[in-house]
């Protein structure tokens, strides 16, 4: 059932957001199957697909009537922003009788290009990728506040109390910490590299539910769905100075990874959401923690609903957008834990209960390159 939230805090603009109830509560992995779950392939003989996880298979719904080629198109080409985004889901697989079926876990392992192959879950269209708006939040954890306020006193040997100050201030209802990264070859698919800059310090996974958002028909903001992502961040360079943060979580060709699969908000409980994260270094386990996040793990009056207000009243969506929204993590890997961070060959895993599945990709090195000599 959907149902309006007052907006508390006064409209600044004409809109606001629907947010849904569900009743499911149960972690256990093995009864979501029935749920409604999207991804996004890409098929080497034509691009971007896009599918409906039916069981162990996926339904190719690019290959059904008007032929949509991504979420994206679901939503703002096909009228899902004005019947409803599992409306027109519903319509699509109904008339999907001759339609391919793909194997699910064939997608989520291969990683040969020359095979259809997991893309991000959304996108933007090609021709205009920043149509996906892609933020961040952050000291949302209480464990994740006061690691990070002891990994910056330890690198700086003075008391920072600056992520403390920020985890008690958002309790209060003050604004919370949001950033992006709007690049579009910021954030990767699942099965994709992130890389490491050559002057890292640190570098951490960081295991985060995402929320995804468009703007209907009336002008309203819906939340369409949940899924997962990995801030990766360069946790020395933040430690060193907290105005190193864009530094610390911006770099080229993959510092933050999405996926794998869509849940519909209708379908997701986000009350509380068990996630792990797990880094493989030549096969072996050399990190591993566990946690909780969600709704009511949020450290803030209002939870979600007090994240999407201050960025909405700041950067209203527009029509033909798509926001992406992780909420900040909670675990944390301290140098006490993961003295050294991520190398170039590590793998990380990260799941996600409620049946947004397992996202994994490894870490390549980031290429240096020679710019800079007629600058010198």
């Amino acid at each position: 059932m959907w149902r309006m939230l007052d907006w508390k805090c006064g409209a600044l603009y004409d809109s606001v957001l629907y947010l849904c109830d569900s009743g499911f509560s149960d972690n256990d992995d093995q009864q979501w199957s029935g749920i409604m779950k999207l991804l996004q392939f890409v098929d080497p003989q034509d691009g971007r697909h896009v599918g409906l996880v039916v069981g162990e298979e996926v339904l190719d719904l690019t290959q059904v009537g008007a032929g949509p080629r991504s979420v994206h198109e679901v939503y703002y080409g096909l009228g899902g922003n004005e019947k409803g985004f599992t409306t027109v889901v519903g319509e699509l697989e109904a008339a999907a009788g001759g339609a391919r079926r793909l194997n699910l876990q064939e997608l989520l392992e291969n990683r040969d290009g020359g095979k259809p192959c997991l893309d991000k879950p959304v996108s933007g269209p090609d021709e205009r990728p920043h149509a996906l708006r892609i933020w961040l939040a952050g000291v949302t954890h209480e464990d994740s506040a006061k690691l990070r306020e002891i990994e910056a006193k330890q690198s700086t040997g003075d008391a920072v109390n600056v992520y403390d100050m920020k985890y008690r201030e958002c309790a209060k209802g003050g604004r919370p910490e949001l950033f992006s990264k709007n690049e579009p070859g910021a954030v990767v698919a699942h099965g994709q590299p992130v890389t490491r800059p050559v002057d890292t310090e640190r570098l951490v996974p960081e295991t985060e539910l995402i929320s995804v958002y468009g703007l209907n028909a009336a002008g309203q903001v819906e939340r369409l769905g949940y899924t997962g992502g990995n801030d990766v961040t360069d946790n020395g360079i933040e430690a060193t100075n907290p105005l190193n943060l864009p530094q610390a979580k911006n770099w080229a060709d993959g510092c933050a990874s999405i996926g794998p699969l869509l849940v519909t908000a209708d379908e997701y409980d986000d009350g509380v959401v068990t996630v792990s994260c797990e880094v493989l270094r030549d096969g072996e386990r050399v990190a591993f923690k566990e946690g909780e996040t969600g709704q009511e793990r949020l450290n803030m009056p209002d939870r979600l609903f007090h994240m999407e207000r201050i960025l909405f009243r700041r950067m209203p969506l527009l029509a033909g957008q798509l926001q992406v929204l992780y909420w900040g993590t909670p675990i944390v890997f301290g140098e006490a834990d993961f003295p050294i961070g991520l190398l170039v060959g590590d793998v990380m895993r990260l799941s996600f209960s409620g049946g947004i599945g397992t996202l994994e990709n490894p870490i390549v090195e980031l290429p240096e390159v020679d710019q800079l000599r007629e600058l010198e």
